[in-house]
């Protein structure tokens, strides 16, 4: 897998006077030593092709001297041409106009002099910076399969074996701005045991090991957003033929089952030509996990990257639902036999995702009633909201169904027992509402602010009542409440208790059913 270049753009521009310099005193370094544009090596295979410049060099060198030979020399479109070009620049001290190539990493102004291929011409006259050098000898050392290194304080070669100098790895591993030691530069959040055997983590992270180098690179998902392109600003200081026989990348994470978790990273081609950055690789693996996961067909639930399964409880606990929202989950999920990819979501929001093909099913299975199911099942509410509605019904229907029935009850009785049945199936909130409904008759005025009395609102309402009336509601403010909070056993005879302690001479007994 080769790295691809970027393809150069260029322009001309009036040379400043420091760029002027700068190309004009290179020019002259390279009349006392040509080799500088070439690295240094100490293995035959190496010396096989570079000592083959080195000649072409030297016959452009020998006339450093002389303009008329050198223009000759520089109408070819070679290395050496290059070379004869850039001497031109030595003798005219010169050069008021300036061709303007653009690089991914800006714009590099070179004196186009003769006719050598501008990548060459980029090369010998910026020799001394470690990435564009890399420019004039890219052709040769990829087709011969050469392993070249550059870094600000050296040049070398290694020939057909990849043998990075330790110098130029501790150069690469600095500019990534990682901590570096025992072989392995990270961000700091992946644990280490976990890069060195590609465990997954709770986030993604990106894992470059570089083999000949025996170093790693770890970047969690977090850091990706600030790193741009990892493996294209580690490779911009080499030349490999194929940079996937010394890297491999791959981008980690919990998706699938446990004995899945280790997948063909995707889209390494676009990645390598520096197309998109760190984050973006793994976001497209993500995505692309995800999909064969839905794909699947099989039951399993993922939240937020982590994989549960088919564990449908530990999914669910994962949520954190209320009691409503997981007797809702705990059917639907048994039902559903789909895989469930989510993140950053409510529980809410997992029962919505299945709330059209189950939500009924769900309601039905908590009431038991198919009519009332269907009724719930209509509400346009949050189903959440629906569940704990229906939970309340249920809870309500079981409160009445162990309250005494009664054939008949007398007024007062009657809305004494309204008032206590209302209140122990919706609350305080709705009993209020009722209290107002009460019977036009002292007794009846008596009895229901007792009732207020004990909610607490007496001084709230005291202006409807007369002085008897507040009066003998002081009163029957314990009988009242001794009514809201009795069980259904005691029920019947508190009822009958404030009944007669209302002036009621009436038995409630015989209307007992």
């Amino acid at each position: 897998m080769a790295k691809k270049m970027r393809r150069m753009r260029t322009f001309a521009r009036t040379a400043s006077k420091s760029m002027e310099k700068n190309l004009v005193e290179n020019a002259k370094k390279l009349q006392k030593d040509p080799y500088l544009i070439l690295p240094e090596y100490g293995d035959n295979y190496s010396g096989k092709y570079f000592g083959k410049i080195k000649k072409s060099l030297d016959k452009v060198h020998r006339f450093k001297d002389d303009t008329k030979k050198l223009e000759k020399l520089s109408n070819k479109r070679d290395l050496d041409s290059a070379l004869a070009g850039t001497l031109i620049l030595a003798l005219s001290e010169k050069a008021p106009y300036l061709a303007v190539a653009k690089f991914s990493t800006g714009d590099i102004t070179y004196a186009q002099r003769g006719r050598a291929d501008k990548e060459k011409l980029i090369a010998v006259q910026h020799f001394d910076d470690p990435v564009l050098r890399l420019l004039g000898i890219k052709d040769i050392s990829l087709k011969k399969k050469l392993h070249v290194y550059s870094w600000p304080d050296g040049f070398m070669s290694t020939g057909r074996e990849a043998k990075p100098p330790k110098d130029f790895i501790d150069f690469v591993i600095k500019k990534t701005g990682f901590a570096y030691g025992n072989g392995l530069a990270s961000c700091g959040h992946i644990d280490e045991e976990n890069v060195k055997n590609k465990t997954p983590q709770k986030k993604y992270y990106l894992r470059i090991h570089w083999k000949s180098a025996d170093t790693t690179i770890a970047i969690c998902e977090t850091c990706a957003r600030n790193t741009k392109n990892t493996m294209f600003n580690l490779t911009k200081y080499l030349l490999e033929s194929d940079i996937s026989d010394d890297f491999q990348i791959d981008v980690i994470g919990h998706v699938f089952k446990k004995e899945k978790s280790e997948h063909q990273t995707m889209y390494l081609d676009v990645y390598l030509s520096g197309k998109i950055t760190d984050i973006e690789l793994i976001n497209k693996n993500k995505k692309q996990r995800e999909e064969t996961i839905k794909d699947s067909g099989e039951k399993l639930f993922v939240l937020d990257d982590k994989t549960y399964g088919d564990d449908t409880d530990g999914f669910i606990k994962a949520l954190k639902p209320n009691k409503f929202e997981q007797v809702g989950l705990e059917f639907i999920l048994d039902q559903v036999e789909e895989p469930v990819v989510v993140k950053n979501v409510t529980p809410n929001k997992v029962l919505e995702i299945f709330w059209k093909k189950h939500g009924k099913d769900a309601i039905n299975s908590v009431i038991d009633d198919e009519g009332m199911a269907e009724k719930f099942y209509a509400l346009d509410d949050a189903p959440s909201d629906i569940l704990e509605v229906v939970s309340r019904y249920c809870e309500r229907q079981e409160i009445l169904s162990q309250l005494p029935k009664y054939r008949s009850l007398p007024p007062l009785a009657k809305f004494a027992d309204h008032i206590a049945r209302t209140y122990k199936t919706f609350g305080e909130k709705k009993t209020l509402s009722e209290i107002e409904k009460r019977p036009d008759n002292p007794k009846g005025k008596s009895l229901a602010f007792a009732f207020l009395l004990v909610f607490g609102k007496g001084q709230d309402k005291k202006w409807k009542y007369s002085s008897v009336e507040i009066e003998y509601g002081e009163f029957l403010k314990t009988y009242a409440k001794k009514l809201l909070d009795s069980d259904p056993k005691s029920y019947h005879n508190v009822l009958q208790e404030l009944l007669t302690a209302s002036g009621s001479s009436e038995n409630i007994g015989d209307n007992k059913i």
